[in-house]
């Protein structure tokens, strides 16, 4: 994964508009009823002919297409890959109009540019960040990992990860759909507590607890299973103790609750059986 921005986008492309192109590509199977809305507003005016245009005008800026949209994406290149995307495949019949007026491809491109420029700061900035707070860093941290498992909402995340720089808490193992740092979206609501909380990634929430137990941890997860005991009731183990929390939906995922050593849950007296996961967290 780029450690900036510019390290993947702002290469330029020897390759001069003969092919659509890989948001194009990627989008044209999911795009027929636009397209064939778009082929009513004017001749060539289909993702495909989009895609070209933006790329066109993105080479202009010496910004390679291709390199842009090629996996895996730097997280602060999110917003200006959505907004190429827009572009390219628009989601309602108003949007399709917008993309397809003359020059708004152009414009496109430098919205582009603007967010690109956005992220590089934003990536010295976080860069800045982790080296101070790693200068910084408290050697006193707890050891306990809080582990989240395919939590949807950014300010879930975000308070989370506050109360865990509060705590000291040890590690924060982002799992699955998690948003994570250096998302975007996380850095703005809680940049400083994300880089004083070390952190990793796991595909699922079964790997994390895998990984973790072979570590060496005991794993409880919170939640509202018929085996889970008071969490008062419970002493804590002698070794690291890692606790995981889940969806906030559909709790913490069938296969991590298989492997969790202990299934634990905070005692309710009212109608509602559980809290939401950032403040049970």
């Amino acid at each position: 994964r780029p450690t900036s921005p510019k390290d993947g986008a702002h290469r330029g492309s020897d390759k001069k508009g003969s092919n659509p192109g890989i948001l194009a590509t990627a989008f044209l199977a999911l795009s027929g009823r636009h397209m064939q809305q778009s082929r009513a507003c004017g001749a060539g005016q289909t993702a495909a002919s989009r895609s070209l245009a933006l790329q066109e005008e993105l080479q202009k800026h010496g910004i390679s297409f291709e390199e842009l949209d090629r996996p895996p994406h730097d997280p602060l290149l999110y917003p200006a890959i959505r907004c190429c995307r827009a572009f390219i495949c628009p989601n309602s019949e108003k949007a399709l109009r917008v993309a397809n007026r003359p020059g708004r491809a152009k414009a496109v491109a430098a919205g582009v540019v603007g967010l690109l420029r956005s992220a590089e700061k934003e990536a010295i900035a976080w860069e800045e960040e982790l080296t101070l707070t790693r200068q910084s860093r408290s050697q006193d941290l707890l050891p306990l990992t809080l582990v989240i498992d395919c939590v949807r909402s950014t300010q879930n995340v975000t308070s989370l990860l506050e109360t865990c720089a509060m705590a000291g808490v040890g590690e924060v193992v982002f799992c699955g759909i998690t948003p994570a740092p250096p998302m975007y979206s996380i850095l703005r609501r809680a940049r400083a507590a994300a880089a004083q909380v070390p952190s990793s990634y796991a595909v699922s929430g079964k790997d994390a607890v895998l990984r973790l137990q072979a570590s060496g941890f005991c794993v409880w997860a919170l939640e509202t299973t018929t085996r889970a005991a008071p969490l008062e009731r419970l002493e804590l183990p002698s070794q690291p103790l890692a606790l995981i929390v889940g969806n906030e939906k559909y709790g913490v995922s069938v296969d991590a609750l298989e492997c969790c050593d202990e299934h634990v849950c905070i005692t309710t007296v009212g109608i509602k059986n559980s809290l939401n996961v950032a403040v049970a967290g």
